[in-house]
């Protein structure tokens, strides 16, 4: 009884600590963003194209750029990241984002569906003369933002990962069918956000 009577204050203390750091870091109802961003993406996990050939070319580094809008939980965002020599990725996104902590650190989570396009083989395998390609992709992400000046520019580090289908924008020149790719990417990255809300 003795030890019962210690641990349920102890575990009311706990919760209540975990309920008030896990408030919503912002209450903006309304808010827009651009982001700078620069990484690591992970371009080789064994895709296999139409023909059954696997693709691939490991971590690359990349810089882009993010321009993004959110509504209470509901975001949008265009994301734009260039791998060099010609390659890189485009995404247009629509889904959910949950902002967890203080004014000054919070911990964002967010999920959401969109499409995609590649150029120069950047998810599917950087080569000379790869077709620009259009797909769909579902995306989430985990990032731990620290205030640089409260309430306007944030410096961050995330984590997202996506699962995509791409089709050929034009017929491959060899079977003069469209070829088809699925496979899964994730990209490391290290970012500066300028947000403004109401």
């Amino acid at each position: 009884m003795r030890i019962k009577a210690i641990l349920t204050p102890l575990a009311l203390t706990v919760a209540g600590a975990i309920a008030l750091s896990s408030a919503p870091a912002r209450a903006d109802i309304i808010a827009a963003y651009v982001e700078g961003h620069g990484g690591l993406g992970n371009n080789d996990n064994g895709r296999e194209t139409a023909s059954g050939s696997s693709s691939g070319s490991g971590l690359v580094p990349a810089l882009g750029f993010q321009l993004g809008a959110r509504v209470l939980i509901f975001e949008g965002y265009f994301d734009r990241t260039a791998f060099g020599s010609g390659a890189s990725v485009s995404r247009g996104i629509l889904g959910l984002r949950a902002g967890l902590g203080s004014q000054n650190l919070r911990l964002v989570l967010r999920a959401g569906g969109g499409v995609i396009s590649e150029e120069g083989g950047a998810l599917t395998g950087m080569n000379l003369g790869v077709p620009e390609r259009q797909g769909v992709v579902g995306r989430a992400g985990v990032a731990v933002e620290t205030a640089l000046a409260p309430g306007k520019l944030w410096g961050g580090a995330g984590l997202d990962g996506e699962v995509f289908s791409l089709a050929a924008a034009s017929p491959a020149p060899s079977s003069g069918v469209v070829g088809r790719t699925q496979g899964s990417d994730a990209f490391l990255s290290l970012y500066l956000k300028f947000e403004l809300g109401i």
